[in-house]
């Protein structure tokens, strides 16, 4: 008889159920000022972007909320980037500081400069490659920003920016109609029918995966803990002070080399300072997809991002165990632990908590159930399907079918009610292509191990 493994429903997703089954915090929001009056600089770190970067700056532009000042990175690009921004600036009328490098520095310097030269009060990071799909996506993240003292960076939902799409933005903007047609017919270049498979195939992986990881385990961990672990970085607002306070702390341990995902070292820095990284749901940008042959790498930059955090906020993973340890003194005094001193805070506020690391330190987080889950399931998952391809395949293709129809079930019950079955559809057929990323976390687990064995920590795309 063959073992059913328990990974159908991994406890990741099990915590994400509780999270929406318990709800959010009623508390009342305590904002510390009129969100409409904060200042926003938005910063678009850009390399080899001529494709995409008109659309990029149209759909800023046609935000509803007063941007200050926008400033494009063009990090050593070695297309038309620079050109067509000037272009751009020159049709449509709009301001846009220009900064060409003639070597390539990265994301993380360009944002980190960017950062430390302005008196902003939020700070939008946004990709180059990403449109903002709704019109009150700045909007929104700067009014959830400064809803409560603890809120640290907002991102919206992310879905895939296909070359349908962007031809129908571009049809509906006659600037950009006019850039695109000195640029060349097609985004990118044509593209032949492999390329376009390609890109077919990436886009159904991604669009289901984004379906479910943002409406249920985001949403389930913001329900639970009023957080995410990291932001989505493609369009990210951060509060301007703490963007600084974390490359302030970076600084002398590694300079700007944080991790091969600078958003999973800036969201894990936030949540090991006891500050918050929200998802705001109603509001959607899209974003270039790499094709199918591109994505082992992005996986990999992601996963082993995640592991390098982990090193640097090792006491996120060991909250639950600094938990357990409370109770335990608690349940010996027969008193509740009640932070005191340093860790009290004036300011009440949804999801409250006391701010710090000395308190991480000393008691954890919340949000390190979900470190600890997810560090779990990258090892032991990929370990247990090994077990059952050489031992039982009958129990492999249990487990991998029960997982794919619960996550397809799951996707079809959050996707928006007239494509349900069309996402539902996507992430049944890249169940496959989920089963690869599980091999790549087992490989880059073991890198992982080898950099820590090595003494390598030059973690950096």
């Amino acid at each position: 008889m063959a073992v059913i493994s328990y990974w159908f429903l991994s406890p990741s997703v099990i915590l994400a159920l509780l999270g929406k089954l318990k709800g959010w915090d009623r508390t009342k929001p305590t904002p510390a000022f009129d969100w409409k009056t904060a200042t926003l600089d938005v910063v678009i770190p850009a390399k080899n972007e001529e494709s995409s970067i008109a659309l990029c700056l149209a759909s800023l532009f046609d935000q509803d909320f007063r941007i200050r000042r926008v400033i494009v990175i063009d990090d050593a690009s070695t297309d038309r980037t620079a050109e067509v921004v000037r272009r751009y600036v020159e049709l449509s009328g709009k301001e846009v500081n220009l900064i060409v490098r003639t070597q390539s520095q990265g994301k993380t310097t360009g944002v980190r400069e960017q950062c430390e030269n302005s008196n902003a009060d939020a700070l939008l990071v946004l990709d180059a490659d990403t449109v903002l799909a709704s019109r009150n996506y700045a909007s929104r993240l700067a009014e959830d920003l400064f809803k409560n003292a603890g809120v640290a960076s907002a991102c919206g939902e992310v879905s895939p920016l296909t070359r349908g799409r962007r031809r129908t933005i571009i049809k509906t903007n006659p600037v950009l109609a006019r850039v695109q047609s000195e640029l060349g017919p097609e985004p990118g270049g044509a593209a032949g029918r492999l390329q376009r498979l390609l890109e077919w195939a990436a886009i159904v992986y991604r669009a289901s995966l984004y379906i479910f990881l943002q409406r249920i385990l985001y949403d389930g961990q913001m329900k639970m803990y009023g957080s995410r672990l990291n932001p989505s970085g493609c369009a990210v607002a951060y509060r301007a002070q703490r963007l600084r306070e974390c490359f302030a702390y970076a600084g002398p341990q590694m300079g700007d080399n944080l991790t091969n995902s600078e958003d999973v070292f800036i969201g894990h820095f936030f949540t090991w300072r006891g500050w918050r990284n929200i998802q705001v749901s109603d509001v959607r940008c899209e974003s270039i997809e790499p094709s199918i042959e591109r994505l082992p790498h992005q996986i990999y930059l992601w996963s082993s991002s995640f592991l390098q955090a982990l090193y640097y906020f090792s006491e996120l993973p060991l909250s639950p165990f600094k938990k357990i340890k409370k109770w335990t003194v608690g349940l010996v005094s027969k008193r509740p632990h009640v932070p005191t001193g340093a860790f009290q805070r004036r300011i009440q506020e949804q999801y409250r908590a006391p701010w710090g690391e000395a308190y991480t330190r000393q008691f954890g987080r919340g949000m390190g159930w979900v470190d600890l889950l997810a560090l779990f399931e990258k090892v032991s998952y990929p370990a247990i399907l090994s077990f059952f391809v050489f031992y039982s395949h009958e129990a492999f293709w249990i487990t991998v079918g029960l997982e794919a129809a619960v996550a397809t079930t799951g996707v079809f019950f959050v996707a928006d009610s007239g494509r349900r079955w069309a996402f539902a559809g996507m992430m049944l057929a890249a169940t496959p292509i989920r089963l690869l990323s599980v091999g790549l976390d087992l490989v880059t687990t073991l890198r992982y191990l080898f950099d820590l064995a090595t003494g390598n920590r030059n973690w950096r795309k």
